[in-house]
């Protein structure tokens, strides 16, 4: 774990350059608050790509090489997208967003290894999001000291978040390969009993599976819908605030709070989905980011109102991604389509993301903040109803707790080429003392 949490103090760092100076980039290039969203659209969708290539290294690797591998992509995107601000090239800087998604895939896969041996998997994957939220914080509040060292070197300024990015990257990469052994991922398939590790379906079986249990449909649902209303507002409020009289500085502490809002609060809804479930967490996240859009939509351009909405797009957003997460990761699969479902968890991440940003500079140019607000939030409607209409049915997950020691236990389906009869349970994972102290090199 502390492996693990020292990478994501070093891959957040980094990927602040995406979030924060991307979007002023692109206005600076192209001279048009329009296309500010398409470096973090770029970026997100580049993450979901990312993400089902560094899930297969996983499975067929472990961890460590998947995570590594991931940043090496992002360190590599970060150095285009430094070259494309020197050259003024506006489609590398698209081509190197894509693939810093790399680093941004890592730091969101990290909560998944943290989760192999923990016994309490909410809380697990709750302490790495949190270490991330150290990086993350600290990078937009560089944004002025690294502008300057950026016009030092004849760049425009946003780039200086991107040459702090490569460094970032790069050793977050060499602390994976050095320390992270053993790897989680083999520790927890060497010790699952035959029950819990059922041979892995075919390509075809193998989705088919995935999407046939409600479980993982719900984690998908929500983890997407959560992404698209944070990246939808997030990927153009840099550009609003620069529009109204931000300087970089007040811009870097805006986002900064943001940030924070969108990982602290990750201990306490790390315990909230281990104690009252992880669909009841991602519920409340769907209310925080109707929250968010509500006061997005009257804020105008006052800067308390857009503070206002941004926390509560981070707050709803953390308890989306922690609920959602939880649901996936105590999802009753193979450990080998676990690792596919992780995959397909980012992936429908970065598509929703890449939609809801490739379309947030146009609502703001046409309508404003409170416009894109409102359209960035509606859908998190269907996470409710999705919600709802679980717990109704049998077998519902709001009230699933997560974690081996709990006595609420999930439905199962039969893996279809095991022989076994329809509707087959499975015992749960059990974590011993031992594990856990392995899991924490």
């Amino acid at each position: 774990m502390r492996v693990l949490v020292v990478a994501q103090l070093l891959g957040a760092c980094g990927l602040a350059a995406g979030g924060t100076a991307g979007a002023l980039l692109a206005e600076h290039l192209t001279g048009t608050a329009a296309a500010a969203g398409l470096p973090l659209s770029m970026l997100v969708l580049g993450s979901g790509i990312a993400a089902v290539a560094v899930t297969r290294i996983m499975r067929d690797r472990g961890r460590r090489a998947g995570l590594a591998a991931a940043y090496l992509a992002g360190t590599i995107g970060a150095a285009l997208v430094v070259a494309a601000a020197a050259w003024r090239s506006w489609p590398l800087l698209l081509a190197g967003s894509l693939l810093l998604g790399g680093g941004n895939a890592a730091v969101m896969l990290a909560r998944y290894a943290a989760a192999d041996l923990a016994s309490h998997r909410g809380r697990a994957i709750s302490t790495v999001v949190t270490a991330a939220s150290v990086g993350a914080i600290a990078g937009p509040n560089l944004l002025g000291p690294a502008g300057m060292l950026a016009r030092a070197a004849g760049l425009p300024a946003p780039t200086g978040l991107f040459l702090l990015a490569v460094p970032a990257f790069l050793g977050a990469a060499v602390v994976l390969v050095a320390f992270l052994r053993p790897d989680p991922l083999r520790v927890a398939r060497s010790t699952a009993s035959p029950d819990e590790e059922p041979a892995a379906a075919g390509r075809g079986g193998g989705l088919a599976v995935l999407f046939g249990d409600r479980h993982i449909r719900l984690a998908l649902l929500v983890l997407g819908i959560a992404n698209l209303a944070m990246v939808g507002v997030m990927a153009v409020a840099p550009v609003h605030l620069h529009d109204h009289g931000a300087g970089m500085g007040t811009i870097g502490l805006v986002v900064s709070a943001h940030i924070a809002a969108m990982y602290l609060p990750s201990p306490v809804t790390g315990w909230l989905s281990d104690t009252l479930g992880a669909g009841v967490v991602a519920g409340m996240g769907a209310l925080l980011l109707l929250a968010a859009g509500a006061v997005a939509a009257v804020a105008g351009a006052g800067r308390a109102g857009i503070v206002g909405a941004l926390l509560l797009l981070g707050v709803g957003w953390n308890a989306g991604l922690i609920g959602g997460s939880a649901l996936l990761r105590d999802a009753p699969v193979s450990m080998s389509l676990r690792t596919r479902a992780e995959g397909l968890g980012e992936l429908g991440m970065g598509a929703a993301a890449a939609a809801g940003g490739s379309g947030a500079g146009l609502l703001l140019a046409t309508g404003g903040f409170g416009l894109l607000g409102l359209v960035a939030a509606a859908p998190c409607l269907l996470i409710l109803a999705a919600v709802a209409t679980t717990v109704k049915g049998p077998g519902g997950v709001a009230g699933a707790r997560s974690g081996s020691g709990d006595t609420t236990q999930l439905s199962v389906k039969a893996m279809p080429d095991q022989g076994r009869p329809h509707g087959t349970r499975y015992p749960p994972r059990r974590s011993s003392p031992a594990l856990e102290q392995r899991g924490s090199q």
